[in-house]
């Protein structure tokens, strides 16, 4: 595909190179499954072609001047190359068509501004025009320009980021820059909705603890709230979500999609009031399936003690987990150390979890059950019946439902 891509752009007096992440993956021999292209030209116009000689749909975004075309399970992103204007500190940048080395040093760090070129006189030759390859040899995160951390404070969190995956340290000279930076406070320049979204990248990689023990050392979270200290609680916290999530993801969640990175998002937040919680969720954005989730735990976190028993009936817990979300459970697993509660949460996701009815209220209509108006309630009932008692069997089940439904209604009557 690529090649076709090279002999499009060529035919239509382009030139495209391989960017940024990628490039950088390939040198260290991490595998890649998605690519960045850029084009020097329009790269709308590239992709239209591409797409129709291969016969594929794709996207375009013209504000962006960039396209996307998926190709036998991977995402390709073409962009026009372009540079960039910073009108403020903090801000989003203003953008307009440009050159390959320009659209590198508009990037955030040399490890990441390198290009792979996709032209035919010179195809695979790598580009490397600030030394990044030197640099990813000696494991060192460099700005590429001393105002980089001004333009673009969420750069801060990229380069804890890439420090800390990769084992790499910030260089010398990027580390002065990054620490006057937050000196000057500069993070309260940029939208928190994009500082929530390199906290949630952050909480996406692999056991984050190591990069919130930089962030606090170098940064703190009062970004986050002024008066939000994070601290060996927490640290002790990310440790036991990282020992339930491989305990449970390998052997219950498989074949589930969990947020992981919520479970990591609920610890970091979970001393909060309410009250602040709420105005925090509110100004950094946080989406609906992030609030459900933190917010729920919020207000379960006493009423999950109750699972902390040796004789509690299955159907008791049930009633208390199956309204939760998994990322909710996982996360009280992590927080209560109790023996008897943590037992009657895997309880739950080893035998009840996946236990339904057979039957259904079309069944209670067919025996001429009436009114229908209690079949919720007797399919409620049946169901934690059949958690207590073990009921195997769709015969079983209608016997039962009978009587649930004759004590029902027996008790509507009186």
């Amino acid at each position: 595909m690529l090649y076709l891509a090279s002999g499009d752009a060529r035919r239509q007096g382009m030139n495209i190179y391989m960017v940024g992440g990628v490039v950088r993956d390939l040198l260290i021999g991490k595998r890649v499954l998605d690519l960045d292209i850029v084009v020097e030209g329009d790269a709308i116009i590239l992709v239209r072609k591409l797409a129709s000689d291969l016969g594929l749909p794709f996207r375009r975004h013209h504000s962006f001047g960039t396209a996307t075309i998926y190709f036998r399970g991977h995402k390709i992103d073409f962009a026009t190359a372009r540079t960039e204007h910073y009108l403020n500190w903090g801000d989003l940048p203003k953008v307009e068509p440009s050159t390959l080395s320009r659209d590198l040093f508009r990037r955030d760090f040399t490890i990441n501004a390198m290009a792979i070129s996709l032209n035919e006189k010179n195809y695979g030759e790598l580009i490397d025009l600030y030394n990044g390859l030197s640099d990813l040899r000696k494991g060192l995160v460099r700005v590429l320009h001393e105002k980089s951390f001004l333009e673009d404070p969420t750069r801060i969190f990229r380069a804890i980021r890439f420090e800390r995956r990769f084992s790499f340290k910030i260089e010398e000279t990027t580390m002065s820059l990054l620490r006057q930076a937050i000196s000057n406070n500069i993070l309260r320049t940029v939208n928190p909705h994009r500082i929530r979204n390199e906290i949630c990248l952050i909480l996406k990689e692999d056991k984050p603890l190591k990069y919130i023990r930089r962030i606090n050392r170098l940064v703190g979270f009062g970004f986050m709230d002024r008066g939000m200290k994070i601290g060996n609680f927490h640290y002790r916290l990310f440790k036991r979500i990282d020992n339930a999530l491989q305990l449970y993801y390998n052997d219950f969640f498989l074949h589930r999609e969990v947020c992981n990175y919520v479970v990591y998002l609920t610890a970091l937040l979970i001393r909060l009031s309410p009250k602040k919680l709420f105005a925090l969720a509110e100004i950094f954005g946080f989406r609906k399936g992030e609030r459900v989730i933190i917010f729920s735990v919020k207000k379960n976190i006493n009423r999950i003690k109750r699972l902390n028993r040796k004789d509690i009936r299955p159907s008791s817990i049930y009633k208390i987990l199956a309204p939760l979300s998994f990322e909710s459970i996982i996360f009280f697993y992590a927080y209560y150390p109790h023996s008897y509660l943590r037992n009657n949460i895997s309880y739950f996701f080893h035998n009840l979890a996946g236990v339904s009815l057979k039957i259904k209220g079309r069944d209670l209509k067919k025996m001429g059950l009436e009114p229908e108006s209690v079949y919720g309630r007797v399919l409620e009932k049946l169901l934690w019946l059949k958690l207590d008692k073990g009921l195997e069997t769709r015969v079983q089940e209608l016997s039962e439902a009978e009587k649930i439904f004759r004590e029902l209604t027996r008790q509507k009557v009186r």
